[in-house]
């Protein structure tokens, strides 16, 4: 018989000081594990310092990515229809029963045209809905064939979309200041910001907990420039994947700045500057990338250029251009995750376009939208990560007795390609765009009335829009429309209605469903019942035939509910049903390592089991209500729900699920730049005047310098860490005016000959190109150069990046 192995064990608090050589100890309490050295105990951890070390590098450059997403089953945008078995009714899903009648509007044949009103069958797309204008429409089928029974179920399939009505407004800025830019966003812990500026002071922040307690208030980057002329476009924010906000600012008496602060709002890099000089900063934007690097493009005279920061605030690219004509007055990044690309949407001129820059700053495809004009003519564009394109708002200006109008854009992320729609909206304005499901909203100036500003909504599907009626305010002030960390809808906007000087207003809207009231007679008509989705009906006395009524009222007549279909379900529910609810593609962050789910559910005499998935489905794994799920994979990006709900034998009514919130997340690793990855070039052509001397070569124009460790005015490279490095030189002499000449190219180590790289003798009047390459071994302070040589004088280095250039690499 094998004795199982047991390890010495104890309390930590009687862990003895020493321990044979290899003994192994557990403590009981803490359940950690020690060996013995001989003369101490140590850690299990600390007996590995290369694991501890790595792990703790780790631990220094990680930061959690998370989205969340809710799920009311108030469309069905979410719902995999094809694999749902279950039925969905009146936001809820629950077990159903082969159905005795279905109807999917597929045809016009049970529908009561003469009884109905207000209402429009669309066989095409298979649903009914409030005809145009019509906010109250009722639908009547035609008499419904079923075996006779007194009792029924109806399960209607509806779509139930909201519309906004303002709430309230309420004072944001206090007084005796004057303020400027107000924005609104939410941070990756879910935090709710509201930031102005404040003239001569700096940011004004205040942040709220999702339950609505303050997390804290006050004056962040602060700063003594004049902001209150500021354009609209003057500042943006992003927060990065540690949780830091970033703030670009643009203005004549500050230049273009940078600056960040921590989550709790001390500063984590204070204001730098990336442009100073003549002309006024018009427009700046930032982004992050999944390497969390930020990325700042911003707007000066005739001039736009991109910088782009790590996350530790040390600059990786700067002052590239991207626009050298012509002023640029809107800019709007965003990071595309799916494509790992940049996309920037700019008003430059008289054009609306778009550039996208791969992860290495290169612009690998440009595209003018469409032509603008007009002072006011504004601009915004978005990445939908569900529907995969662009969506991109223009107001656009067609001549002096045309009123402006708004524009809207769905665009191929790869090719740029554009369909447009314009809408029926006198706007000379419009603010940027906020994301709602499947919808979008933004504010608009009305060109008609003045100081007029209205909430608009419209579906990023088809670009239809669906309500333009929601009066926000009559005061002047452009606004800033923004989801809270609860999902509700608000603005920040200036306002005149307090005093002269500029002050600021928050406004609230709340939602109104657009809603469909079943109801259903089995003695035509002389008694309706009210029939809620999924549970049973019992009528006076048992019937063959049977007439569905359906109400469906609208807040908005441009917003309608709709019914796909319903199903009829005769007798009472017996026996074990076992059905499945199953999502398509949801918002998530990618990759998933791990996932998080709730859920708001009734169990009733059945249950319901939880299943995950980030792999589109290929492969389920088993979850637990509230319990972090770590996927076994965690490199898909296909985040998916599915429920089994299993309803008892002889249960009256079965477990039904009302809703779900699900997070997901991943984990960022910021690698440390440990390696060298050099390339330098020649700003221009250099002449060796001295015959037969050898003469450093001017590399004096860095594109790539990650560890800063290139001198341009040495034109010598500076290594920071010992180890083996790839030099690699090139360098194209111009035709000799002597033939023959001998050329050479060399590397040296600390001013001294190290290699020679190539060497050739010249018989005729031709350009020769000299490269080569070596291995060298370099200790920190050590610093490398190219020396380039001639037999005769004035012969001259050509600047071709091409052909003259200066590379390392750091190979271990």
């Amino acid at each position: 018989m094998t004795l199982p192995l047991k390890l010495k064990r104890g309390l930590k608090a009687n862990l003895p000081s020493a321990a044979l050589a290899g003994e192994p100890l557990f403590t009981t309490d803490t359940h950690e594990l020690f060996v013995g050295t001989g003369e101490s105990v140590v850690p299990i951890a600390a007996s590995d310092p290369t694991l501890a070390e790595r792990v703790g590098e780790l631990e220094m450059h990680r930061s959690t990515v998370t989205n969340t997403y809710s799920e009311e089953f108030d469309t069905l945008t979410y719902v995999d229809s094809e694999k749902t078995t279950a039925g969905i009714v009146g936001g809820r899903v629950t077990t159903t029963v082969t159905p005795d009648f279905t109807e999917d509007f597929s045809t016009g044949n049970y529908f009561d045209e003469v009884n109905s009103l207000g209402v429009t069958v669309d066989t095409i797309n298979r649903l009914i809905r409030n005809s145009n204008g019509i906010k109250y429409g009722i639908f009547y089928s035609k008499p419904v064939s079923i075996p006779s029974t007194n009792k029924v179920t109806i399960n209607a399939v509806v779509n139930e979309p909201s519309a906004y009505a303002f709430s309230e407004a309420t004072r944001f800025s206090y007084p005796g200041s004057i303020f400027s830019q107000p924005m609104g966003f939410t941070d990756r812990t879910n935090r709710t910001w509201k930031v102005a500026l404040v003239n001569g002071t700096g940011i004004y922040a205040k942040v709220t907990n999702p339950d609505g307690s303050l997390s804290f208030e006050g004056t962040i980057l602060p700063f003594m420039g004049t902001t209150h002329t500021l354009p609209f476009q003057s500042i943006d924010y992003v927060v990065d994947y540690n949780n830091r906000v970033w703030f670009s600012l643009s203005n004549l008496s500050l230049g273009g700045i940078v600056g960040a602060v921590n989550s709790d709002g001390s500063t984590f890099k204070d204001w730098y500057t990336v442009y100073s000089g003549q002309g006024t900063v018009l427009a700046t934007s930032l982004t992050v990338d999944n390497l969390n690097r930020i990325w700042l493009f911003h707007s000066v005279s005739t001039y736009t250029r991109l910088h782009v920061f790590n996350s530790d605030g040390s600059l990786v690219k700067d002052q590239t251009n991207i626009l050298t004509s012509g002023t640029t007055t809107y800019l709007r990044s965003f990071y595309d995750p799916i494509r790992n690309q940049v996309a920037v949407a700019v008003r430059n001129g008289n054009y609306f376009k778009v550039f996208l820059f791969n992860s290495s700053f290169v612009i690998v495809r440009e595209t003018n939208i469409n032509i603008v004009s007009g002072i006011e003519s504004s601009l915004d564009m978005v990445h939908d990560s569900n529907l995969d394109k662009y969506i991109a708002i223009q107001t656009i200006f067609t001549n002096a007795t045309t009123p402006n109008t708004i524009k809207l854009y769905s665009i191929n992320p790869e090719t740029l390609t554009q369909t447009t729609s314009v809408s029926n909206i006198n706007a000379n304005w419009a603010s940027r765009l906020v994301a709602d499901g499947p919808n979008y909203h933004f504010v608009y100036s009305s060109n008609v009335e003045l100081n007029k500003y209205y909430l608009a909504t419209f579906k990023a599907s088809d670009l239809s829009i669906i309500d333009t009626s929601l009066t926000i305010s009559t005061f002047a002030g452009k606004h800033f429309p923004f989801k809270d960390s609860n999902g509700i809808l608000r603005t920040l906007s200036l306002t005149t209605r307090y005093d002269p000087n500029q002050a600021i207003d928050e406004y609230t809207f709340g939602a109104s469903k657009a809603t469909v009231t079943l109801e259903v007679t089995n003695n035509n008509g002389l008694e309706w019942l009210y029939a809620r989705p999924g549970e049973e009906i019992t009528f006076s006395s048992p019937a063959s035939s049977l007439i569905l009524r359906a109400r469906l009222d609208s807040p908005t007549t441009n917003l309608s509910p709709e019914i796909y279909g319903y199903r009829i379900v005769t007798g009472t529910l017996t026996g074990e049903v076992i059905q499945e609810f199953v999502s398509t593609k949801l918002p998530s962050v990618s990759p998933i390592a791990h996932a998080s789910l709730t859920a708001n559910q009734t169990l009733q005499e059945g249950s319901i089991n939880w299943y995950l998935s980030n792999d589109g489905g290929a492969t389920w794994e088993s979850a637990v209500l509230g319990r972090k799920h770590s996927f076994k994979n965690p490199l898909f990006a296909d985040l998916r729900v599915k429920a089994v709900i299993t309803s008892s034998s002889g249960s009256v009514k079965s477990p039904a699920i009302s809703g779900y919130t699900i997070t997901s997340s991943n984990l960022l690793l910021t690698p440390a730049k440990t390696g060298t990855n050099l390339t330098a070039t020649m700003s221009a052509d250099q002449t060796l005047t001295s015959p037969d001397t050898f003469t450093r070569i001017n590399f004096n124009t860095v594109t790539y310098d990650a560890l800063q460790e290139f001198d341009k005015n040495q034109s010598r490279f500076v290594a920071k860490a010992p180890g083996d490095y790839l030099i690699v030189g090139s360098a194209r002499i111009k035709s000799p005016t002597t033939s023959p000449n001998g050329l050479h190219l060399e590397v040296r180590i600390n001013g001294e000959l190290h290699k020679v790289l190539s060497s050739i003798v010249s018989y005729s009047n031709h350009a020769w190109c000299l490269n080569g390459s070596s291995i060298v071994r370099l200790q920190p302070g050590d610093y490398v150069e190219l020396f380039g040589h001639s037999f005769v004088a004035n012969g001259v280095v050509e600047a071709l990046p091409t052909y003259s250039y200066f590379q390392i690499k750091q190979l271990w």
